[in-house]
């Protein structure tokens, strides 16, 4: 009768170079390259359909040029543990894209001195105005969706059949 137990010889240096694989830095530089490869496709598709200011405008004390959305559109680099990498309006260092969400949502005008209510849509019948939402990411977005996603696919299968190989190295 049989012992019931077996000895698989190669195991430990298999685990130890599979946790060593785990913890490599290159990794998330690796796949964050393959990312912003990935969004180039929807970056040029939201840049077109980015509407365009037909002269310069003040807000917050800030002269706004026409082109300065499109401009401002970009990757940016998520901070999470996992790569992460978004396309829209960028409004940190140079960028002042910071009023992208106005275009793309919309956005009521109140009186002056009006307080609002925390609650949604509680106030909407004191707006004087609203301006039009134009959601141009999410016609970006939905525009390049399959082509973007079956190319992230094969990239990443490139990308882990590459990792695969350096470990049977």
């Amino acid at each position: 009768m049989s012992s019931g137990l077996m000895e698989v010889t190669g195991f430990k240096e298999l685990e130890a170079r599979i946790r060593l694989l785990a913890n490599d830095k290159d990794k998330r530089k690796e796949v964050l390259i393959i990312l912003r490869q990935v969004a180039q496709p929807v970056l040029q598709a939201a840049r077109t359909l980015v509407p365009i200011a037909p002269k310069r405008h003040k807000a917050r004390g800030k002269w706004i040029d026409p082109r300065n959305l499109q401009k401002s559109l970009g990757n940016i680099t998520g901070k999470q543990e996992n790569p992460t990498i978004y396309v829209g309006p960028r409004a940190k260092g140079s960028f002042d894209g910071w009023y992208g969400h106005f275009v793309e949502k919309g956005k009521n005008v109140y009186r002056k001195g009006f307080k609002r209510k925390r609650k949604a849509g509680a106030n909407d019948h004191a707006a004087v105005g609203k301006t039009k939402a134009n959601p141009f990411m999410a016609k970006a977005y939905a525009s390049t969706n399959g082509p973007v996603t079956a190319d992230a696919e094969r990239k990443m299968q490139v990308f882990i059949q590459r990792r695969i190989n350096k470990l049977s190295n």
